[in-house]
């Protein structure tokens, strides 16, 4: 806080009310208020960043001009505590999303998919801005498996999950899979808690996991918050139909093979992160039997799909 008011000062800026946001956040967030010249309240996001959490600074450096129309970021300050400030773009999709009826949930995924279709489109030098290329890896599995074996040893409810994760890393091979359709720029982490509607557009924060990828490895990680298979279906197939408008070449089988990967991979990272806020205390038991649950037969459903397609 003392920092905050130290650098709001530098700027002329002077707050009159400062709150912390509290949450599973990488990082120390407050939100606060200022009277702009024309005596209106503007309200702002400042994030402090937890050691070792801090690559969204070097994002934003090589990227400003790009994501310029995907974030309201105002500032960032690279000297310790590194930090950024931003337009306070009020709640997430997330919080209301759940309670929405399927056509209104429909309607926001494609406003979402439109908005991601146009950071999928951008010409970057790719060699330039030495941005990572994003790859997939056992990670997810290992931290998968050890979350759902404490989550058995803890409830009678859980069955042996870690099996079919096992199953379906080897079955799909999941670990060594190379991605066949083309590689864009990519936000990394764009699921519903990270997903703004202000001012009648879409907007992004939390752009620590940009990498050069799959454009449906934004994809699956927006499904993370989707909690019905109808509708993961149709984001699936909206999806594509966006691609090719916007002249973005992938056949149909790269296409399915490329989202059933990930999807599993991204499913199963969300699933070992939801179980862990669980443990947190920041999710009911009812709510993560339901999530895990859910997430578990997705996975399920795509080796499935995988293996009678290559039968």
């Amino acid at each position: 806080m003392k920092i905050l008011k130290q650098r709001l000062e530098e700027m002329k800026w002077v707050p009159i009310h400062i709150e912390n946001i509290t949450g599973a956040h990488a990082g120390d967030i407050s939100r606060f208020e200022i009277i702009n010249q024309n005596d209106e309240k503007e309200k702002y996001i400042y994030k402090e960043f937890a050691e070792g959490r801090n690559n969204e600074i070097e994002v934003y450096k090589k990227l400003e001009n790009y994501l310029q129309p995907f974030t309201k970021l105002v500032k960032w300050w690279e000297s310790n505590p590194q930090a950024i400030l931003m337009v306070d773009l009020g709640s997430p999709l997330k919080d209301d999303f759940m309670e929405l009826p399927l056509h209104s949930k429909k309607k926001s995924i494609v406003s979402i998919l439109q908005r991601l279709s146009y950071l999928h489109s951008l010409k970057i030098d790719q060699t330039a801005l030495t941005l990572d290329t994003h790859s997939i890896t056992y990670e997810w599995s290992e931290w998968a498996i050890k979350q759902l074996k404490l989550l058995k040893a803890r409830h009678g409810w859980a069955s042996d999950w870690s099996k079919l994760i096992d199953y379906a890393y080897q079955k799909l091979k999941i670990g060594e899979y190379k991605v066949k359709g083309p590689l864009t720029l990519t936000h990394g982490d764009p699921h519903l808690e990270n997903v703004f509607g202000y001012d009648n557009e879409i907007w992004f924060i939390d752009w620590e996991w940009v990498a050069i990828g799959s454009p449906l490895r934004d994809i699956t990680i927006l499904l993370q918050d989707v909690y019905d298979e109808e509708l993961v279906q149709y984001t699936y197939r909206a999806y594509k139909e966006l691609l090719d408008s916007k002249k973005i070449s992938i056949s149909n089988d790269a296409y399915r093979r490329d989202f059933h990967h990930l999807y599993v991979d991204h499913t199963t990272m969300m699933l070992a992160w939801e179980i862990d806020k669980y443990f947190q205390g920041y999710t009911s038991e009812a709510r993560i039997k339901e999530i895990v649950e859910f997430k578990m037969k997705e996975i399920n459903r795509v080796v499935k799909e995988e293996a009678d397609i290559s039968q």
